[in-house]
């Protein structure tokens, strides 16, 4: 059975691939797959089920600025990454489009 791969994710690549078997190339399509998230654009149901199975990679290549990584390990129970000192944690979408109207931040954010 092949792997469902959202080819819509590649606008780079003429070909994108069509299996994902290394490690890297794993690792390259979650980095896609959460951007994408990040920017508004929700996985579909078939990714949730195939990157449950794919821990390792996510383990071994975290991206720890990424709302979306996070949110999938959250999602299936996997323990969380913490950030690095002196990276700015991941900034939340709610938080960016309160930017751009201007708004100032939200006196309660830390009160959740």
């Amino acid at each position: 059975m092949s792997t469902p791969i959202d080819h819509s994710v590649y606008p780079d690549l003429d070909r994108p691939p069509s299996e994902l078997e290394s490690a890297e190339a794993k690792a390259d399509y979650i980095h896609r797959i959460c951007s994408a998230w990040d920017f508004g654009i929700q996985p579909e149901p078939a990714t949730f089920n195939l990157f449950s199975q794919w821990r390792e990679v996510f383990d071994r290549f975290p991206i720890v600025t990424s709302p979306a990584y996070h949110t999938f390990r959250s999602w299936f129970g996997w323990p969380s990454v913490p950030i690095p000192t002196g990276l700015p944690k991941p900034t939340l979408r709610w938080e960016h489009l309160d930017r751009l109207e201007g708004r100032p931040p939200d006196p309660c954010d830390g009160m959740i």
